[in-house]
């Protein structure tokens, strides 16, 4: 689930952030400044370390890959990030 980080009392139209989570496990973060245009996912876990650097149009598309890379469910297929 992406969760928007707590902005510490003061609102920042200049920066937007959220935490990436798949199930329990803290995927990463994606932050954008108000001058960028796509959100930079930043890994807080090895097992995500593959996303890191990378761009991402929504935070709802960094989470979706985040899940991808976490592998696959019971009864759904398997997917893998091209390189």
């Amino acid at each position: 689930m992406s969760l928007p980080l707590p902005s510490a009392g003061r609102h920042s139209p200049a920066q937007q952030a959220y935490v990436i989570e798949v199930g329990e496990t803290q995927a990463g973060l994606v932050n954008r400044r108000a001058d960028e245009r796509f959100f930079t996912f930043i890994a807080a876990s090895a097992a995500f370390r593959a996303l890191d650097g990378h761009r991402f149009a929504t935070p709802g598309a960094a989470e979706l890959a985040a899940r991808m890379l976490a592998g696959p469910r019971r009864g759904t297929p398997a997917f893998r990030l091209a390189s």
